[in-house]
């Protein structure tokens, strides 16, 4: 073996014997013994949540502390979480600018144009004597809120 080849060998063992075994990697098993998650928007306790591999979000959300703002209806439970994901907690008020009939609180409720305080409260009364609503329209059955009202509303709620 030449010299050049027998110092690019050394050269190439010192190398690999530097690089750092990342925190939480087995190197022995060649697999990642845990994983971390940040989680962030409506939650208590934002930050960074270790887990074992193959978790899922529904196991985040057991360490989490969600605020009252929070809406986990849409996330998918079943998810199964990677090393370094970010998991955004979304909050009642939608992405797409609408506010929940259904999970809005008196002040998003209050947010629509064309409701004030207390039709918000009307809303949030009839949701909790009668259930969930089943469709938009339901809204006229709300004391304060007429086809006319519902009309203006339209484009500013959702289900």
């Amino acid at each position: 073996m030449s010299n050049i080849t027998r110092g690019l060998f050394l050269f190439l063992v010192l190398a690999v014997l530097s690089v750092p075994v990342a925190e939480g990697f087995d190197v022995e098993a060649g697999k990642t013994r845990e994983i971390r998650v940040e989680v962030k928007g409506e939650v208590l306790n934002p930050g960074v949540y270790t887990l074992p591999p193959y978790s899922n979000l529904a196991d985040l959300l057991e360490l989490i502390q969600l605020s009252d703002q929070a809406d986990v209806s849409n996330l998918n439970d079943n998810l199964i979480l990677k090393n370094n994901d970010v998991i955004i907690i979304p909050d009642r008020i939608e992405e797409n600018g609408k506010v929940s009939i259904n999970t809005g609180d008196l002040r998003q409720l209050d947010s629509i144009p064309g409701i004030g305080p207390v039709t918000a409260q009307s809303i949030i009364d009839y949701r909790n004597t009668n259930g969930l609503f089943q469709s938009v329209e339901e809204l006229t059955r709300v004391k304060g809120i007429g086809e006319k009202t519902l009309e203006k509303i339209r484009e500013y709620i959702s289900l």
